[in-house]
C-alpha cells in the first residue's frame, strides 16, 4: 500500500500509495454491478447490460466512484498504520491508473507533540482598569461633536447628558476589556515560556487568510484597482502572519489541556452555540443548524465548544497577583481570589 514516506518538513508528511491491481478491480466490479442495476439502457433490460458496455458508457462516473472509495480506505488505512495524526485535510495529488492498479499521493501536516510541564497556577498579576475622568468624558464628547449627523442630540441639555453617560460606559467597558486583555496576554507569555513546538503550515496560512479578510473588509478599498488591492491583501498577510501563527499555538495548547482534562462537550451546549448562532445571524435555530449539517461543520462547532471550555479551565486556575512584594517587604507575593 505504502511505498515511500517523505518528510517534507518537521510536520509534513508526503505518503505515496500504490493500491493493487487486484484490489482495484474488485471494487470496479462492485462499482459496476450498482450502476448496472439502476442504469437505462437501449436494446437491454435494466441491470441486463453487459459489464464492458457499462465501463465504457460510465466510464467517468466509474473512475470517479473508484477514486471516492479507494483513496479514503487506503489513505485511512496507512495512518492507523503508522499512527499518524493529521491536523488538516490531506492534500491529495499524482492520481493516475497505471496498469490496472492506482496511484497517488498525499501531502499530510501531523498535529504537534505539545508538552504542558504547567498550566494551572499559573501567576498572572491582576490589573486595575484605569478609572474614567470627566476629562476623558469631555474629550470623547468633543470628538463626537465633530460628526454632523449626533450634532443635534448633543446640543440638547438632555440628550446631551445622556450622551456623556453612554460614552463614559463605554470608556469604562473598553479599559475594562484592555486590563483583561494584559493579564491575559502575560498568562500566554508565561505559557510560552515553558513550550515550544512547530504549527502546521497549513493551519497557520489559513487563518492568516482569515485575518487578512477581516482587515480588508474593515477598510475602505473599492476605489483602488485591483492590482493595488492584490498588493495591500499580501502586505497585510505578511503582517498579520506571526499573530496567526500565535493564534494556532494557542489552539493546540488548548487542545492538549483538553485531552489531559478529558473535556467533552454535550448535546446540550451544541443546542446553546446554535442558539447563539441563529440569533447573531438572525435565522431560526432549524436553519442554522441545517446549514451547518449540509456544510460538514457541526464537528467545528463541538471543537470550538472544546476549545473554549478548556481556555475557561486555564483561565479559572491562574495565581492572581495583588502586588509583587519589593525588596525589603516582606517576602513572597500578596494574593487574591
Amino acid at each position: 500500500m505504502i511505498t515511500e514516506v517523505v518528510e517534507k518538513s518537521k510536520l509534513g508528511r508526503e505518503i505515496s500509495f500504490e493500491v493493487e491491481k487486484e484490489r482495484v478491480d474488485r471494487e470496479r466490479l462492485a462499482i459496476i454491478k450498482e450502476i448496472k442495476e439502476n442504469a437505462v439502457i437501449e436494446g437491454f433490460r435494466k441491470g441486463k447490460a453487459p459489464d464492458s458496455l457499462i465501463e465504457t458508457k460510465y466510464q467517468e462516473v466509474l473512475r470517479e466512484n473508484l477514486l471516492k472509495r479507494l483513496v479514503p480506505e487506503v489513505y485511512l488505512e496507512a495512518l492507523k498504520q503508522k499512527g499518524f495524526s493529521p491536523a488538516v485535510e490531506p492534500d491529495i495529488y499524482g492520481v493516475n491508473f497505471d496498469n490496472g492498479g492506482l496511484k497517488f499521493k498525499v501531502y499530510i501536516e501531523l498535529k504537534p507533540v505539545v508538552s504542558l510541564p504547567r498550566y494551572k497556577g499559573i501567576p498572572v498579576k491582576k490589573r486595575t482598569p484605569e478609572p474614567v475622568t470627566e476629562t476623558d468624558v469631555d474629550m470623547a464628547l468633543a470628538d463626537w461633536e465633530k460628526r454632523p449627523e449626533l450634532a443635534s442630540t448633543i446640543v440638547d441639555p438632555v440628550k446631551r447628558k445622556v450622551w456623556r453617560e453612554k460614552i463614559r460606559k463605554q470608556l469604562e467597558d473598553d479599559r475594562i476589556m484592555k486590563a483583561h486583555m494584559e493579564e491575559e496576554e502575560e498568562l500566554w507569555s508565561e505559557i510560552f515560556k515553558n513550550t515550544d513546538f512547530p504549527v502546521p503550515e497549513k493551519m497557520v496560512n489559513k487563518q492568516s487568510i482569515r485575518y487578512t479578510e477581516d482587515y480588508l473588509n474593515r477598510m475602505d478599498i473599492k476605489y483602488k484597482t485591483q492590482e493595488e488591492k492584490e498588493k495591500l491583501a499580501k502586505d497585510i498577510f505578511k503582517k498579520v502572519r506571526p499573530e496567526a501563527e500565535i493564534s494556532v499555538k494557542k489552539y493546540f495548547i488548548l487542545d492538549k489541556i483538553a485531552e489531559t482534562e478529558k473535556i467533552e462537550v454535550t448535546e446540550e451546549e451544541v443546542k446553546e452555540k446554535i442558539t447563539e448562532l441563529s440569533r447573531s445571524v438572525g435565522e431560526t435555530f432549524q436553519e442554522v443548524k441545517k446549514k451547518l449539517e449540509k456544510a460538514g461543520k457541526m464537528d467545528d462547532v463541538k471543537d470550538e465548544i472544546r476549545i473554549q471550555k478548556a481556555f475557561r479551565l486555564l483561565w479559572d486556575n491562574v495565581y492572581p497577583i495583588k502586588r509583587i512584594i519589593l525588596p525589603g517587604e516582606r517576602e513572597g507575593l500578596e494574593t487574591i481570589r
